[in-house]
């Protein structure tokens, strides 16, 4: 399950870079990966730049779709209706 949630949250860094590099502006909606535990999941939210950069504050934060799958540990720190940050538990 972590490893889907990171294979997702690479890809979702890398989208980043590719808005980043080709001017995207900050208010508008992309569509990031669900990086939410279920090894199965495709779903995508929409969120903006700055949105995914604030979500992301740490290596412990992950961007679900609300109602999502999270694992144990994990606590939702956020959530505005299109998705929830989930931050995991330090070991």
């Amino acid at each position: 399950m972590l490893e889907n949630q990171e294979q997702f949250r690479h890809a979702n860094e890398r989208l980043r870079d590719l808005l980043v590099g080709a001017g995207t502006t900050d208010h508008r909606h992309v569509p990031f990966f669900c990086e939410c535990a279920d090894g199965g999941c495709q779903a995508k939210l929409h969120a903006t730049l700055g949105e995914f950069e604030e979500a992301h504050l740490t290596s412990q934060h992950y961007f679900i779709l609300p109602g999502h799958l999270t694992m144990d540990g994990e606590d939702a720190i956020e959530e505005n209706g299109r998705y929830e940050v989930v931050t995991k538990e330090a070991a």
